[in-house]
């Protein structure tokens, strides 16, 4: 029975973690509408350390790689001008 359970935990892990991760990378977009205007300004800047350090494992990357950085540059400006 024990066995069933670290079975059960294992495999929730297995598709708990990568669904987190999507939702992790995909939440830059949304957090930063919610913290600029259209134009780029940040309009809660009270808000803006706890949004760079809480992203910045995913902004290293980014920096790491050009196309990334174009990547996630076009979609949080996708987000900012749509939401």
């Amino acid at each position: 029975m024990s066995e069933n359970k670290h079975t059960k935990l294992i495999r929730f892990l297995f598709y708990v973690i990568p669904i987190l991760l999507v939702v992790y990378v995909l939440s830059i977009g949304p957090i930063a509408a919610i913290l600029c205007d259209s134009n780029g300004k940040v309009i809660n800047p009270e808000h803006e350390q706890w949004a760079i350090h809480f992203y910045s494992p995913l902004i290293s990357v980014m920096k790491s790689n050009i196309w990334l950085e174009y990547l996630a540059g076009e979609y949080v400006e996708f987000c900012v001008d749509h939401f």
